[in-house]
């Protein structure tokens, strides 16, 4: 199967011009450039070395927007691009951010530079700390480099790459697919919500197996986009297939209650369930990396959506008059997934229609099918309320008595709107103080050193971009020990929360105050010259020096600080750790030198 797909791929993608060199043109007014062919080698047994693959002739020429289908080998790119703009930084973006390895390779001063990315590279380790592959190119204006990329993913050879000018890339109000990705994502965060509540009013299975398969769906999101990379999770090369076969597993369930099979056709409600074990089984062993597990699960949802799809006319012919909304949400579903899984083999064109179809088709289906469960949720209540009525007029109640309960029944809802408006206040509330809860240290209220470093991390991109000066403050409290032997902890505590208030006051609204670990402190100053930040760090150390705290027992703690500063060196810094690590050994020589010093690195 797998030499087949590659021979359908040789001869859809053959050309007389197949041997030509794919290249990009860069022109003055270029900010994206998102239309061009690449070069294309398959190597199978995944042992070429760059300086082999440097030698060979690629044989095809694929769009920058391709698709191979699932290949067990390395795929290789060759592409040369021709900088004919005043711009030389640019950035090489890869769509897909599911690949096991993605490495750019260049030749510089007859020598082979190589960035690693893709899932086995840490996100700080990357050229930027971006869930999709991105690499940072460097072309002078009127110069041409040669670039190779090799790939390898358990998942489809899919993707589509774009060259941006750098600050394009970092350009803050662009759109990107995971904005669009978190949007949808939030949507079904409410959709979650509304459903808890639902299920938490009736207590009907049907709501339960509804929010597991949405929760699943949105995994599969989270997975697609990279964006559970962001929240430190270890990365995982079969998570897209693995959670793909769970939100079927959880649609099987759920399908099966919503078309009432229990009561209407009991011997498939067991078909059924299954189904859904055997999925839950699939999920284990593609976790495992058993082999061709994927390829039969295919072919058994396969023949599980169509068997659904026939189960749905027949419950419609039976009379149940919601299996038609079912019907409809299934038929705009299944082609916008049948779309992408044959663009994820290859046997279609990746498209923006093929590719992404499905997010516009499960978008509806799942809105079709919680409107479809409040609507039941309704007709539930209305159930009740028509019930109620029943009883009433059985029992002669008054016409009086019926319009107190419609009233108490008023109440009872406008009391539940005003709890989940409350409920939806208070979850908004935490989530911020969580957001605020993650950054901040909560003895000094400054920020903690992990927000520290992401903000330095753009200030120094921002600062090589534009020219702009940077430096870098570190302080540390002299003999702390000794304050805390002596004095105790809790003095200790004071003693860092005032040193915290006075760095506060004495930085403007620009500069960024840390607690960058146990009494030491760290100071991003930005646009500022070098007199200017050590005129700081002096006014700094000498307002230190007069604070006094008076314990209870009158006894007065004084203290004094160390200084270390730093500034940018543009042909020198490769990134904001460079900077840190001389400041943290003028801070180092400050010490050495008697304390209550200020040392400059320059």
């Amino acid at each position: 199967m797998r030499f087949f797909i590659i021979f359908v791929i040789l001869l859809l993608n053959y050309s007389p011009w197949n041997n030509v060199w794919a290249d990009v043109e860069i022109q003055p007014d270029n900010t994206t450039i998102d239309s061009f062919t690449l070069n294309y080698l398959y190597d199978e047994t995944r042992q070429y070395t760059i300086n082999e693959i440097s030698r060979k002739d690629f044989p095809l020429q694929i769009n920058n927007r391709f698709t191979q289908g699932y290949l067990e080998g390395n795929s290789w790119f060759k592409l040369t691009v021709h900088n004919n703009s005043q711009n030389q930084h640019f950035v090489l973006y890869l769509s897909e951010p599911f690949w096991d390895q993605f490495d750019l390779y260049y030749k510089k001063e007859q020598q082979w530079i190589s960035h690693k990315n893709g899932l086995s590279v840490p996100l700080n380790q990357r050229d930027y700390n971006d869930t999709h592959p991105a690499f940072a190119l460097t072309i002078a204006p009127g110069d041409s480099q040669t670039y190779y990329l090799m790939g390898s993913s358990v998942s489809a050879h899919i993707g589509k790459l774009l060259l941006y000018t750098e600050k394009e890339y970092l350009r803050p109000t662009r759109i990107t697919l995971n904005d669009i990705y978190l949007f949808y994502q939030g949507i079904l965060l409410i959709i979650i919500i509304l459903n808890s509540f639902l299920f938490i009013a009736v207590r009907e299975r049907i709501y339960a197996w509804y929010i597991a398969y949405v929760l699943a769906f949105s995994a599969f999101i989270s997975v697609l986009s990279g964006s559970y990379l962001i929240l430190g999770l270890p990365p995982w090369s079969d998570a897209l297939h693995t959670i793909g076969t769970i939100v079927v597993m959880f649609m099987t369930l759920f399908s099966g209650a919503f078309l009432e099979l229990r009561e209407r056709l009991p011997k498939m409600q067991r078909v059924f369930n299954a189904f859904a074990l055997v999925f839950a089984l699939f999920a284990v062993l593609i976790a495992l990396k058993v082999p061709y597990s994927s390829l039969v699960f295919n072919i058994v949802s396969s023949i599980f959506f169509t068997l659904l799809l026939f189960v749905s006319i027949k419950v419609w012919l039976q009379g149940y008059l919601k299996a038609q909304y079912y019907l409809i949400a299934l038929i705009i579903y299944m082609p916008s997934m049948a779309l992408m899984t044959l663009t994820f083999n290859g046997l279609i064109e990746n498209t923006e229609l093929s590719r992404y179809s499905f997010i516009a088709g499960s978008f509806t289906e799942i809105i079709f099918f919680s409107l479809l469960l409040v609507n039941r949720f309704y007709d539930l209540q209305q159930e009740k309320i028509k019930i109620q009525a029943q009883l009433i007029e059985e029992q002669e109640k008054t016409e009086h008595y019926l319009e107190q309960e419609i009233q108490k029944r008023s109440r009872e809802l406008i009391k539940t709107n005003q709890r989940l408006s409350i409920q939806t206040s208070e979850l908004e509330k935490a989530k911020k103080e969580l957001t605020l809860q993650a950054i901040t240290d909560p003895l000094t209220q400054l920020y903690n050193r992990r927000y520290f470093a992401d903000i330095a991390s753009k200030a120094f991109f921002n600062a090589v971009r534009y020219e702009q000066a940077l430096a870098i403050i570190m302080l540390d409290i002299d003999e702390f020990k000794k304050i805390n032997d002596v004095y105790g902890h809790h003095t200790g505590d004071q003693v860092i929360a005032r040193c915290a208030r006075l760095l506060t006051e004495f930085s403007r609204k620009s500069d960024t105050v840390a607690r960058y670990g146990g009494e030491e402190f760290i100071i991003l100053v930005p646009q500022t010259s070098l007199s200017e930040v050590q005129s700081l760090a002096q006014r700094i150390k000498q307002e230190v020096n007069n604070i006094c705290i008076v314990l209870k027992d009158d006894s007065v703690v004084t203290f004094s600080i160390s200084i270390g500063i730093a500034q940018i060196e543009k042909n020198q810094d490769h990134n904001i750790q460079d900077i840190i690590q001389r400041a943290d050994q003028a801070l180092y020589k400050a010490k050495q030198q008697g304390r209550d010093q200020i040392v400059t690195i320059v």
